[in-house]
């Protein structure tokens, strides 16, 4: 079974990555706070820890918030607000409280201060979608809302050609939602988010500080990570980052783990056509994980090529492209060579 890491590691990774990148994460995920911040004042992290706010948290489980950041805004006003933000990763019914809990007791805290609360909803239900606490009781009510971002609402493909170095960010953890139990997909996900470091240009600081994030948010057997940082190593050394024989090395690791499970499944089977489907079906999976649906459309093509030797390049490009289309393109070749004559296998 693949070791999980513990849930703390989860936390302090999208904290960290927040920290690190502050600015861009408020104009990927909240431009319309982006916008107010006065960026000539450098933001201030503050302490999180909630003992002195509500000394009666003590026993409870409610004790810090996630983040806590002081800015300026450029209205003119002579004041200062503090954003609080909280990335919840799993659905529950008492988020909309705690957000109003931790609100009010930073607004006390701090004088009275303005305090803008943001939700980072990172888990996999989409219809959860909490914006508000509302209580009303013999005519007195109360009704607090607060600006939400739900990280499945974002396209993929947007995030993929997004400059914004926490597009990265946002795009590991949801291809780690979309693979999850799956190790040999995250591990080819886990190179191709690495692998995107390097085309969009990012300082050797920028990929070291967003490698540190995706290390914890796709994880991987030891064997499986000792590959993948070998990828990473390369960047370090500060040299010319192409499609390295060491990535090569990877990605042909977890081609070749598919195509034994396809074996496997072919030899219980006791039919060459189990072997075939086993490859073609890992193929298919990945490419869903990827692409989306748009990728099942190739499915019918995938399953039609009946040569190994065809399906294990095919299972290696499907982790290399940075399309769906470029896909397509060697499989069509694929399908060419197939209808040649002494083409198959």
């Amino acid at each position: 079974m693949r070791p999980k890491r513990p849930r703390r590691g989860f936390d302090e990774a999208w904290k960290y990555a927040v920290q690190t990148f502050f600015r861009e994460f408020l104009q990927l995920l909240f431009p319309q706070v982006f916008e107010r911040v006065d960026w000539t004042r450098p933001p201030e992290f503050l302490s999180t820890n909630l003992y002195r706010l509500a000394p009666r948290a003590r026993g409870k489980r409610w004790q810090s918030v996630d983040l806590l950041v002081k800015v300026y805004f450029r209205d003119g006003k002579a004041r200062i607000v503090l954003i609080h933000i909280e990335i919840q990763a799993q659905p529950d019914p008492l988020f909309p409280l705690r957000m109003f809990v931790y609100y009010y007791h930073i607004f006390d805290d701090y004088d009275y201060a303005d305090v803008v609360s943001l939700a980072v909803l990172a888990d996999s239900d989409p219809n959860w979608r909490p914006a508000s606490f509302e209580r009303s009781v013999a005519g007195c009510n109360l009704q607090f809302e607060f600006p939400i971002v739900k990280l499945l609402d974002l396209e993929e493909t947007e995030l993929e050609q997004s400059d914004n170095p926490f597009a990265l960010v946002v795009l590991a953890h949801l291809r780690a939602l979309k693979t999850r139990g799956k190790p040999d997909l995250l591990m080819q996900e886990k190179i191709a988010v690495i692998r995107a470091m390097q085309d969009r240009g990012y300082t050797s600081e920028q990929v070291i500080a967003l490698y540190k994030v995706v290390d914890y948010m796709i994880t991987l057997s030891p064997e499986q990570e000792k590959l993948v940082k070998q990828v990473v190593r390369k960047f370090q050394e500060g040299r010319e980052w192409p499609l390295t024989s060491l990535e090569e090395i990877a990605i042909e690791e977890g081609a070749r783990k598919g195509v034994q499970q396809g074996i496997q499944q072919g030899i219980q089977q006791g039919i060459q056509q189990g072997i075939q489907q086993g490859i073609a079906e890992a193929i298919i999976r990945f490419l869903h994980a990827r692409f989306g649906d748009a990728a099942l459309e190739l499915a019918p093509a995938i399953r039609a090529i009946e040569s190994l030797e065809q399906l294990s390049d095919l299972n290696i490009q499907a982790a290399r492209v940075s399309s769906l289309e470029e896909f397509a393109h060697a499989l069509n070749r694929s399908v060419e060579v197939q209808q040649t004559p002494g083409g198959g296998s």
